[in-house]
């Protein structure tokens, strides 16, 4: 008898189920090793990682992929993706949006919003852009965090007005992203919220002191024009000496009212340092300062140990808020002020200087009217 070969009695082993709480994957769906992550095996080899409640929504995720599998988008030779991929339409989305709103471009928000445009078509481009439907939307967006949904909400409710107009995503019935009550939304998911620390008088000048020892003038000339003058960290940072100093006078369009109601009705103040000895002295010194750090055009002004202007400024010596905002935590821990609190409390930030000088102003006496008008409101009760 002559013997069989090994070739001849080999036989296919089988499968190995994968169990993911004791629900079965389907063909191409592997789990991770985080809870509720998956990666789903695509024709060409690559893999596609995504989030899901439950197994049995991801299953239902690859099975729709399966069946598509030779529908299935592959992206371009040159790397970009293809027509029937969201991540195809995302630029059009961002350059129609800007067309219409040529400020757009000018706001570090929209930075933030098209990197989460980018990431959402990521994240359906396992799947042709008309195969999305409400089911998938939502097991996504209830992996987001509540910032995350927050800063998202918005934009993405206009993208999907964008793309239904167009009608690309026909298993949509109605935006998913809609406010309106007839509907059924996608609220935010809950935030257990920390408060944040008021800045007393005596915090305030022991961070102040400390700025002065660990070489931040710059800081301490932000602080007081804020008490003084009411004014945000963004518009302390912007002040241009040959701008918004004219004679006697300070002068500020108030940013914020600006992005909000526009060039023709944004707050505009002024303030005289001929009768504010305080706000004068500020002002020299900011001037000084300047020049010894080469002749800044901001008032604020301070040089940095790496001498690089970068893309948020226009001078190497300029002070941004968010650089100005890390100058006030290193003195506030300099000053050992506020550096043991509960879980549920937050430290101040520079902005409470400014919280600080309207109950400084309220305990004096001031109408609130008038408080109002010095914190550029447009309502008395946000005051």
């Amino acid at each position: 008898m002559n013997a069989l070969t090994n070739k001849e009695y080999s036989v296919a082993r089988p499968k190995k189920v994968r169990l993911v709480d004791g629900v079965a994957l389907s063909d191409n769906l592997y789990s991770t090793k985080r809870d509720n992550y998956y990666r789903y095996l695509r024709p060409d080899g690559t893999w596609k990682y995504f989030t899901c409640a439950s197994p049995v929504a991801a299953n239902r995720i690859a099975d729709d992929a399966n069946n598509l599998r030779d529908q299935e988008p592959t992206k371009r030779k040159d790397g970009a993706p293809s027509r029937d991929q969201l991540s195809y339409y995302i630029p059009k989305y961002k350059a129609y949006r800007e067309s219409i709103d040529p400020k757009l471009g000018t706001k570090q928000s929209w930075g933030n919003r098209c990197y989460a445009l980018v990431g959402l078509g990521k994240q359906f481009d396992s799947l042709p852009i008309g195969r999305i439907d409400r089911e998938q939307i939502t097991n996504w967006w209830l992996t987001l965090t509540c910032h995350q949904q927050k800063q998202r909400h918005a934009e993405f409710r206009r993208l999907f007005n964008w793309l239904m107009g167009q009608g690309l995503c026909p298993r949509l019935e109605y935006n998913p992203f809609t406010t309106a009550d007839d509907k059924p939304r996608l609220y935010l998911s809950g935030n257990k919220g920390k408060a944040r620390v008021r800045l007393s008088i005596e915090e305030f000048w022991a961070t102040y002191h400390a700025a002065g020892n660990i070489g931040y003038p710059a800081l301490q000339i932000a602080m007081g024009i804020s008490l003084i003058t009411f004014m945000r960290e963004g518009d302390i940072c912007s002040l241009i000496i040959d701008e918004n100093l004219k004679d006697d006078l300070l002068k500020k369009v108030i940013g914020k009212s600006y992005a909000q109601k526009g060039s023709a009705n944004a707050a505009r103040l002024s303030w005289d340092q001929s009768g504010d000895t305080l706000l004068r002295q500020l002002i020299q010194r900011g001037k000084e300062l300047s020049m010894k750090n080469m002749r800044c055009p901001n008032l604020i002004s301070h040089m940095p140990k790496q001498r690089r202007k970068g893309k948020t400024k226009t001078h190497i010596c300029q002070v941004t808020p968010r650089r100005l905002g890390d100058m006030f935590m290193a003195a506030r821990i300099e000053a050992g002020v506020q550096t043991s609190l509960p879980d549920e409390r937050t430290p101040s930030t520079f902005h409470e200087v400014r919280s600080l000088a309207s109950k400084l102003a309220i305990d004096a006496g001031h109408e609130m009217k008038d408080i109002q008008l010095a914190m550029a409101h447009g309502d008395e009760s946000t005051t």
